[in-house]
């Protein structure tokens, strides 16, 4: 393989320090320490005069024998330089072996756990990377078992993807098509993907994403999405093959959905690893921040091509907000100033859904997506016959006589958020088990008015009542990890702004939140 007469040794021979390597950027590949003069003549064709200067930049270099090479922690995968291929991994109790062949896999589970395995069951995708060629071929991936790394506490308690194992593959196996180096988007995985295509798509979408040059953290970010971070906004079989398999490869053709991904994920990560939460806080931020522009660039120009990406980031955003939240924030208690700023940002999403895309609707309830759209759909309707809260929520009201009563305006906008929180309740008392995260979220802000929320930002003690009672169902939320704690957050700031005159209509609320006045 010929080399540009131009190329300098630092561009052809790149030092690993971490792992004690030196890797041919044209090959893709580590070289043997004793093996680099050679590599260079035979490979490379360079003639002696040449070679004196690529073997004095490496001259230097502490290098590593190829069974003393220092594997990498969780966190520095995938190694940078190195193809990242479509793999296997033996998923029996401590068996770490690695391959890129199905029929190598079968043959191992036949000859090492006397039966024939099953795919899903018995292996499992994962991409793999090997610092060596030929006979010193070794594969490494991440690992879920490896629970020495500082990271690992937050896999423990459902945040972190795999650590590092690696394992030796038979010297005379014959070398694998390798998908296209991590920096590149060119089309070099495409034979992997056709000897592959039985196994999960995720497996496809992890090479097309990892072509994107990720470092060490945003891989670890990356993998994480997949695998724990999206089964936390699943609902249903319909949710978890659109969060799964279609928002990520959704995302490699929307930069914004892209970053909308990393940026939950990071958050979800950062919530379970307080020791690094800050460091994953800051990553999630900066992915959002890069986010946005896009994002609201992609809002005002809705189309068949992104409109499913829009839907799938506006869940992203709430969930986002949720996560993000900071103490000092009060959830729906919005003290901006400006008509525009009566709905926090997640408050649009939730109420202008249908309204922001409703141009291209149509293309979202036949796509890929639809069964997201189905958030902005109510459940189910509910007759005024019996439906909970709203006789004492009406008996606040202040009689005409009162020292101070209500206008009638306010009556009427109280009257009708009353009315329609209280048919809330009774549609998710219907719903039961089968209710979601989404359901609590849109079935009361979706149908009150603006008037309402003029009320709710002025701090009015009837708009606080209900919002107090909101947070009933919202408690039901607090087992999501981006809304933990947040319902009882939203009541202690309630109770700051509600004078105390009226506090005797929210013991209710006040004791199924478990928040003592």
């Amino acid at each position: 393989m010929s080399l540009p007469d131009d190329l300098q040794p630092n561009q052809l021979l790149h030092y690993l320090p971490d792992h004690q390597v030196l890797v041919c950027t044209s090959c893709h590949y580590a070289i043997q320490p004793r093996a680099i003069s050679r590599h260079l003549k035979e490979i490379h064709h360079l003639y002696r005069s040449r070679r004196r200067a690529f073997l004095r930049h490496v001259a230097d270099l502490t290098l590593k024998d190829p069974q003393d090479v220092i594997p990498p922690k969780a966190h520095q995968f995938p190694v940078a330089g190195l193809p990242v291929e479509h793999g296997l991994k033996c998923d029996a109790d401590g068996c770490q072996y690695l391959c890129v062949s199905l029929k190598r896999m079968q043959n191992h589970w036949i000859a090492e756990h006397d039966r024939k395995g099953a795919p899903g069951v018995d292996w499992s995708p994962a991409p793999l990377q090997t610092f060596f060629r030929g006979n010193l071929l070794r594969y490494i991936t991440r690992d879920r078992r490896d629970e020495k790394n500082g990271i690992e506490a937050a896999k423990e308690r459902g945040g972190c993807p795999r650590a590092m194992v690696m394992c030796d593959v038979p010297q005379n196996s014959n070398q694998s098509q390798h998908a296209s180096h991590p920096n590149s988007l060119s089309g070099g995985s495409a034979g992997g993907m056709h000897e592959w295509r039985g196994l999960d798509s995720m497996d496809s979408i992890i090479l097309k994403t990892f072509a994107r040059g990720l470092d060490s953290m945003d891989s670890f970010i990356f993998e994480n999405y997949f695998f724990s971070t999206y089964q936390t906004f699943v609902t249903n079989d319909e949710t978890e093959r659109i969060w799964k398999t279609i928002v990520p490869d959704l995302a490699s053709q929307n930069t914004f959905l892209w970053h909308g991904m990393l940026a939950c994920s990071s958050l979800h990560m950062a919530h379970f690893n307080p020791d690094q939460r800050d460091e994953f806080t800051v990553r999630a931020c900066s992915h959002q921040d890069q986010a946005i522009p896009l994002f609201r660039y992609a809002i005002q120009h809705p189309d068949a091509d992104n409109c499913d990406a829009i839907l799938a980031y506006s869940f992203l955003l709430i969930i986002y907000s949720f996560a993000a939240y900071r103490p000092e924030e009060s959830l729906l208690l919005v003290n901006s100033v400006g008509e525009e700023e009566l709905l926090p940002s997640w408050f649009h999403f939730i109420r202008g859904g249908c309204s922001m895309l409703c141009s291209v609707w149509d293309n979202i309830t036949r796509g890929p997506a639809r069964a997201l759209a189905d958030a902005w759909d109510l459940p189910i309707e509910i007759e005024d016959d019996d439906i909970p809260y709203l006789d004492h929520l009406l008996a606040v009201i202040p009689p005409q006589t009162a020292a101070h009563p209500w206008p009638d305006q306010v009556v009427q906008v109280y009257t009708n958020a009353a009315t329609e929180l209280s048919r809330s309740f009774a549609c998710l008392e219907t719903l039961g088990a089968s209710s979601t995260t989404w359901d609590i979220l849109r079935i009361w802000p979706m149908r009150v008015s603006m008037e309402y929320m003029s009320l709710l930002h002025d701090r009015h003690p009837g708009a606080l009542i209900l919002l107090a009672y909101y947070c009933i169902l919202l408690k039901r939320m607090e087992i999501q990890w981006y809304f933990e704690g947040r319902a009882a957050k939203l009541m202690a700031a309630i109770i700051l702004n509600l004078d105390e005159g009226w506090h005797w209509c929210i013991h209710e609320p006040l004791k199924r939140v478990g928040i003592h006045s």
